[in-house]
């Protein structure tokens, strides 16, 4: 019984250790990015179309410094969406990657135009390319989740996507 409570004492601490270890590199991305946000201005911006991202078109635009990328900013259109992305870098490496999707509840053809019916929310925080923490609306995911995994999956696909684009032309 001794020995069962010391090791669930000693799992205790470490959780702590490493729960307060990510919330300390949560708030040291959260400042980078408001360091970015506010040298947005200052940046040089590129605005490109960019293929095979959606099949309704997607635009974004890319603000690099001196140092290189610092932000993309795309929008994306589909036949029964619409999104747009914002994603972070530190060097060359994605630091935190924010969706909003609106759905509609029919095609953009359609008459009478499409309603927006629901709105979806995702942020990824990254270190060393990978996610340390997803949140989807207001939901917390946990890292063995399989959502977790497709939130990852999908901002870094879209990165890598939009970063080839910016390389193409």
């Amino acid at each position: 019984m001794k020995r069962a409570t010391l090791l669930f004492a000693i799992f205790a601490a470490l959780s702590t250790v490493t729960f307060a270890q990510a919330e300390k590199r949560i708030a040291s991305i959260r400042t980078e990015v408001n360091l970015i946000n506010k040298g947005a201005p200052k940046y040089t911006k590129a605005t490109r179309d960019v293929e095979g991202v959606s099949l309704e078109g997607a635009q974004a635009t890319y603000f690099t410094s001196g140092r290189g990328l610092k932000k993309i900013a795309a929008k994306m259109y589909g036949e029964t969406f619409r999104a747009t992305a914002e994603l972070y870098y530190a060097g060359e490496e994605l630091i935190f990657a924010f969706q909003r999707l609106e759905k509609y509840n029919t095609h953009v053809a359609a008459n009478p135009p499409p309603k927006v019916v629901k709105v979806m929310e995702t942020r990824v925080y990254y270190t060393g390319a990978k996610a340390v923490r997803v949140i989807e609306g207001k939901r917390l995911l946990a890292s063995s989740d399989s959502e977790f995994r497709a939130a990852e999956e999908g901002m870094t696909d879209l990165s890598e996507k939009l970063k080839a684009a910016m390389a193409d032309q």
